[in-house]
């Protein structure tokens, strides 16, 4: 019996490792989602409102020290592009965007309307309502800009930048040009800043939207059902593919959502294999589907250079203005 006992501890001790893989992001969306109201009001928020970020972020490096994923690929050799990116995402173009935008739509609203808002938060239903709402309109929005930047030619040379990291993790999550990141994680909320949402409304539902960093996260973590309902790193992955199922459907990519997956589900871009145990597939291999390898120079991905070959004068080379195959793929 003792036998008997012993060998299950460890089947058992697996077990529960699993279910804390399922578990780990929907705990960290209860927890953040609480200090974000607590602290909504506090000093520290006031005085350095990125604190926010630099949680998610601690909690995102820790997951993936403690699920360490198979199929990782360093990215050691990025981090300085990474941290550069991440500032400048931080600390400048969103508030640059804001700083446009929303001059623009108050000064318009003001003059066609006479006041800065849309609507008064009143006339646009109780805050349970409103919730949801703004989680809706903010989730589509990205779905749809997402979707939008891999089908047109010009944004899709920008956007190729962050799809050129041949890993997900939690470093290389604002990898982007900064105009490319801010009309896909910016543009959406500054527009619906000026509707009249309750503030706090819009607050929760910001907070539902985690799940568009959580996406980055380079652990080995599961989604289970939240998968159709959440943009997890097993949906994300895909989404980083360097190949896509040979369906029309998938011409320009598979999960387009930024924070959900939900409207994947609805509009047919939802694409998650599994095997026979109805385990989650990983994709072979992560990178830019034409083969641009990652860009490691930060001023290139800045200027966007792909989208402007002009700029390349700068650097005195064309290299960039056509996918370099690794050999592995160019001897296919």
């Amino acid at each position: 019996m003792r036998r008997i006992s012993r060998s299950k501890s460890p089947m058992f001790a697996k077990k529960i490792v699993d279910a804390t893989r399922y578990a780990a992001l929907p705990t960290l969306l209860i927890v953040f989602g609480a200090v974000t109201l607590y602290m909504r009001d506090s000093v520290l928020a006031r005085v350095f409102p990125h604190y926010f970020l630099f949680l998610v972020f601690f909690a995102m490096i820790t997951l993936e020290r403690v699920y360490s994923y198979r199929r990782a690929v360093s990215q050691r050799h990025m981090i300085w592009r990474d941290l550069m990116s991440t500032a400048v995402q931080w600390f400048v173009a969103g508030g640059l965007m804001a700083a446009v935008v929303l001059r623009i739509l108050h000064f318009t609203m003001r003059v066609y309307l006479g006041r800065g808002l849309l609507f008064g938060s009143s006339t646009l239903g109780p805050f349970w309502v409103q919730v949801p709402v703004v989680f809706v309109l903010s989730s589509l929005w990205g779905y749809g800009m997402h979707r939008f930047q891999h089908r047109n030619e010009f944004l899709w040379k920008l956007h190729g930048y962050h799809h050129s990291v041949t890993h997900i993790q939690t470093s290389n999550l604002y990898v982007s040009n900064p105009f490319d990141w801010a009309l896909r994680s910016v543009l959406g909320g500054l527009l619906l800043s000026v509707v009249g949402f309750n503030p706090l409304a819009v607050v929760v539902a910001g907070v539902l939207g985690i799940y568009a960093d959580f996406s980055h996260c380079g652990a080995d973590v599961r989604g289970g059902w939240l998968n159709y309902f959440f943009n997890t790193p097993e949906v994300h992955r895909w989404h980083h593919s360097v190949e896509f199922p040979d369906d029309e459907k998938f011409r320009y990519g598979c999960n387009f959502g930024v924070s959900t997956t939900f409207w994947d589900v609805i509009f047919g871009t939802f694409y998650l294999p599994k095997d026979a145990q109805g385990l989650v597939l990983a994709p072979v291999r992560m990178g830019h589907p034409s083969g641009y390898a990652d860009e490691s120079n930060y001023l290139k991905m800045l200027l966007g250079v792909r989208a402007f070959p002009s700029v390349m004068r700068l650097f005195g080379s064309k290299k960039d203005l056509s996918p370099s195959l690794p050999s592995d793929i160019a001897a296919e």
